[in-house]
């Protein structure tokens, strides 16, 4: 996780790294939600519900902010959302698989 997370920081702080331009899909928006996702499956592991929650909040919001003094880079409110909604993403499907493991085991009993 640490790893990916100084990847995340890596490249939403690469001076000038653009998106390609697809007509009417906003591509750096899903860029930002799949490394967040991405963070988002490998923290849900480790963290408790708040400290998830914390953790997901401050790491969407300095990523961002850290674009604010790098050249050819802009803060964008909708990165923050992208980002936070591949986080939300990567919690519901934590939980929809522990709930199926849970359903399973008692199956088994």
């Amino acid at each position: 996780m640490l790893i990916w997370t100084a990847v995340v920081f890596v490249l939403t702080g690469y001076p000038t790294l653009e998106a390609p331009k697809i007509k009417e899909l906003p591509i750096d928006k899903v860029y930002h939600f799949t490394i967040f996702f991405v963070l988002g499956l490998l923290a849900v592991r480790i963290f408790k519900l708040r400290g998830y929650l914390i953790f997901c909040g401050i790491a969407v919001i300095l990523a961002e902010i850290q674009q604010i003094w790098i050249p050819g880079r802009d803060f964008e409110l909708l990165d923050i959302v992208a980002g936070i909604i591949g986080f939300v993403v990567a919690d519901i499907i934590f939980l929809i698989t522990q709930r199926r493991r849970a359903r399973h085991e008692l199956s088994k009993a």
